[in-house]
């Protein structure tokens, strides 16, 4: 069953015959919109009275379509606005996994998927477990990227067990910063609303509600679950198992060749033994196997994996052997999902000891594991870690386990989640799972405490990935380890994990203080933890609060400092660090003078404890610390020259250190000093400093900091009157915070603009630019640079014939789609 023609043909209106024309252009949904001066949802409905006259489920196919019919007329020519995705920083325009294994099957489900997701904005693909829904669900994933300008991205929740992180998911997926202080589905649905995107979220059974609720406010969603979501405009495709013989069928092979399980089935048995085939010999066996498994692709593979073991006939004969077993004689009774859990079970009984110990332990992990993560935590106990490597290949052989690496990445293995429901289960059945939990546990403290130690070292960015990459066993550990059952555990893990993360966090930023809360009330519980440990997990969580909550934050810390205090000796490092945070802290609050007794308190305690007390060349970081520190403060409190003394000892210091990241740091701060004292050219050396580092190596860890240095330039250029180049450095900027989707960012560049565009004798453009940059500053809450106002662009203004003009403008660019500010902004218009 293909894609119907579409008879009789039913006319196409003028718009829609102008949407076409763009289409067959090669343009996305938001061009089209700029270019037609449309709203986005206009264009979609446009676009799909396209796809259902002209019978098409993708723009490839409609334009196809449309000029098999001679509909294609030369485009009408309309006016260009340049848009942020012509000229920003690229991004990668999908997260789907590349995909080792060949795709059998399935054409009709994917033209059918594809189809229902041109129609409904959320299609759940639901079935059994094993039967194919995730890897159907990136196959349309992967064919309907050139359909979703804005990209397709996927969304993993089988790690997941914490509804409130399915929102912090999506972020990260789509690749979002998500600031301290903002709500996250706000974020998502301003970032998604005039976007084309697919996001496809993978196994939401267990997060049913969550997922729903999500959903019902985005564009286009693909979910898999075993379970639909029973949310508003579902549409539903239940996934049918792959093709297989009937028991009349005959089985000459060329009679069973274009059944998609046998076709799987030959296919990965061809992984095992190349020159293996389906021929007279075994396609009887092999008909029977595809039908026994009832076209379930999971247990296909898992048999498949065996041929170089068990002939077709003895594969065919074990597993009938096993069904029986399991339903006390009766076939019949066997249901699909009892007959995949049967084929893992008859897989499972057929490892050796060892791969049976090994696939049971691997099951403690979240999101997979490092080779060194599996050898650590599951060797020991009638398990050699010098055999764990080769147990994973031969489990990866026998598909109970995935291999998996991204280029200039570690190997990991993971277990499908069918797979390690039942390894889980046989674990708790041996009585391991505590064990386990707790080598998993004393894994990743032991990893977390490395990381601490290497964030200030030129080895940083690398463990910022390396424990990224951890996210799902950080989480599951740390939830383990403030549960009951953590009390059979290090009871002083937990904490000491948080304290640890707090350079490096692999979590989001509400769920890092609402773990760093949790941590607090563990401690409070176990009086025997020690007070160490609380005194610095008390400084972490006060440090960690929202930047809206400031009072808070520095009350949180003074608990913390007058807590170190009373540990005595021992306690001088943790007093030193929580001064350094109150100090910075009560800059932020402006409270200049005591936040710079707070400092001097904390640099005297680190030359006490002197050289000695740190690891190698630690305290020499520390005092670079101490000297930006100081830099900052100096000119918070505007004592400029002091600000550049100490920034430059900051960077001499840092460079000592090996730490090239603070060099960054530096350099802003003698470019502001710089900017104060009117010193315009040492201020664009410093600034251009600050670029290089932030190209070289901090945007690696935050691209924040590339728009911010853009926008310094740029404000350098503007006082110097260099007012094209501010106007390149402000683009620049504005193209970066758009990526990263960083609103404040976004606001102050678009204040620039306007200045910049006020200087160029501009007011119409300088005031919708104005009006721009004040509407997304009170999206983030904070207050708009006040060189932004109108009385300061363009004083005088009240009293100009044009007063009515600019207040036009002004509220033209206070009402504006984020979309269509940024886009404003890069365009070359006339007023």
């Amino acid at each position: 069953m293909g894609i119907p023609d579409p008879s009789p043909f039913e006319p196409l209106t003028r718009r829609e015959r102008d949407v076409l024309a763009l289409l067959a252009e090669g343009l996305t949904a938001p061009e089209i919109a700029q270019r037609l001066t449309l709203g986005l949802s206009s264009v979609k409905s446009h676009m799909q009275h396209l796809y259902r006259k002209l019978g098409a489920n993708s723009k490839r196919q409609a334009v196809s379509r449309a000029r098999e019919l001679g509909l294609l007329a030369p485009a009408t020519t309309f006016p260009a606005v340049a848009l942020p995705s012509q000229a920003g920083t690229p991004r990668a325009k999908h997260n789907l996994p590349a995909q080792i294994t060949s795709f059998i099957g399935r054409e009709e489900e994917v033209v059918q998927i594809t189809r229902r997701l041109a129609r409904h904005r959320l299609v759940t693909l639901t079935g059994s477990g094993g039967v194919g829904k995730t890897r159907l669900s990136l196959r349309v994933a992967e064919e309907a990227r050139e359909d979703y300008s804005d990209g397709v991205w996927l969304v993993e929740l089988a790690a997941l067990s914490d509804p409130s992180l399915v929102l912090p998911q999506v972020a990260a997926a789509l690749g979002l910063h998500v600031k301290t202080g903002r709500r996250v589905f706000d974020d998502l649905i301003v970032y998604l609303r005039d976007r084309e995107v697919l996001l496809v979220v993978d196994n939401c059974e267990h997060l049913l509600d969550s997922v729903a609720r999500l959903v019902e406010d985005l564009l286009r969603v693909l979910a898999s679950s075993r379970e639909p979501l029973a949310a508003y405009g579902e549409a539903i495709f239940r996934v049918p198992p792959l093709s297989f013989p009937g028991l009349r069928q005959s089985s000459v092979p060329e009679d069973i060749a274009d059944f998609a399980s046998v076709r799987l089935f030959a296919d990965r048995a061809g992984l095992v033994m190349p020159d293996y085939q389906v021929g007279a010999h075994n396609a009887a066996a092999v008909a029977q196997i595809c039908r026994q498994l009832e076209g379930i692709p999971l247990a296909i593979e898992l048999a498949a994996a065996r041929v170089n073991l068990l002939t077709a006939q003895q594969l065919a004969g074990r597993l009938e052997g096993a069904f029986r077993l399991l339903t006390g004689g009766s076939r019949t009774a066997l249901p699909r999902h009892k007959a995949m859990r049967a084929t893992i079970d008859w897989s499972y009984q057929l490892l050796n000891p060892s791969e049976g110990i090994l696939l049971q332990r691997l099951s403690v992990f979240a999101g997979g594991c490092t080779l060194e993560a599996a050898e650590s935590v599951c060797a020991g106990e009638g398990l050699d870690a010098a055999d764990v490597l080769d147990i994973l290949d031969s489990l990866v052989a026998k598909s109970m386990v995935i291999a998996g690496r991204g280029q200039g990445e570690e190997a990991r293995y993971r277990l499908v989640e069918m797979v390690r429901e039942y390894a889980r289960e046989q674990l708790a059945n041996a009585g391991e799972t505590n064990r386990l939990l707790q080598r998993h546990q004393a894994f990743f403290l032991a990893l977390a405490e490395t990381g601490f130690e290497m964030a200030a070292t030129r080895e940083r960015v690398a463990w910022i990935k390396k424990l990224n990459a951890e996210q799902d066993n950080y989480r599951l550990t740390l939830d383990w380890s403030f549960s009951d059952s953590g009390e059979a555990g290090n009871i002083e893990a937990g904490p000491r994990m948080i304290v640890a993360l707090f350079r490096i966090q692999p979590l989001t930023s509400q769920e890092w203080r609402d773990r760093n809360q949790k941590a607090l009330a563990w401690c409070q519980h176990h009086p025997e933890i020690s007070g160490r440990i609380y005194a610095r997990l008390l400084g972490v969580a006060a440090g960690a609060m929202s930047g809206d909550d400031l009072p808070g934050a520095v009350a949180g810390l003074k608990e913390a400092v007058e807590l170190s205090r009373h540990l005595g000796p021992e306690g001088k490092h943790i007093l030193m660090w929580n001064l350094a945070d109150l100090s910075n802290k009560l800059a932020s609050q402006n409270e200049l003078d005591e936040a710079r007794s707070t400092s001097e308190e904390g640099q005297a305690i680190l030359h006490e404890l002197g050289p000695d007390s740190f690891p190698p060349g630690r305290f020499v970081y520390y005092l670079a610390h101490v000297a930006a520190d100081n830099a900052r403060l100096a000119n918070k409190q505007g004592r400029f020259v002091d600000a550049k003394n100490h920034a430059a000892e900051s960077i001499q210091l840092y460079r000592q250190a090996g730490f090239g990241v603070g060099e960054f740091d530096g350099y802003l701060e003698i470019g502001h000093a710089c900017l104060e004292l009117r010193e315009y050219d040492e201020a664009r050396e410093a600034f251009l400093k600050a670029l290089q580092w932030s190209l070289q190596y901090v945007r690696k860890v935050d691209d924040d900091g590339l728009a911010y240095v853009y926008r310094c330039l740029g404000f350098v250029d503007l006082k110097q009157g260099n007012l094209v180049r501010a106007l390149d450095y402000c683009r620049a900027s504005l193209r970066q915070a758009y990526n990263e989707q960083v609103h404040e960012f976004m606001a102050s560049s678009l204040a620039l603009a306007a200045a910049t565009w006020a200087r160029l004798g501009q007011p119409a453009r300088a005031a919708s630019l104005a009006g721009a940059s004040v509407s997304l500053y009170a999206s983030t809450g904070r207050t708009p640079w006040e060189d932004s106002s109108l009385d300061t662009l363009l004083p005088g203004w009240r009293d100009r014939l044009n007063q009515g003009m600019i207040s036009r403008a002004f509220e033209t660019g206070r009402i504006m789609s984020v979309d269509q500010m940024v886009a404003y902004a890069l365009s070359d218009q006339a007023e």
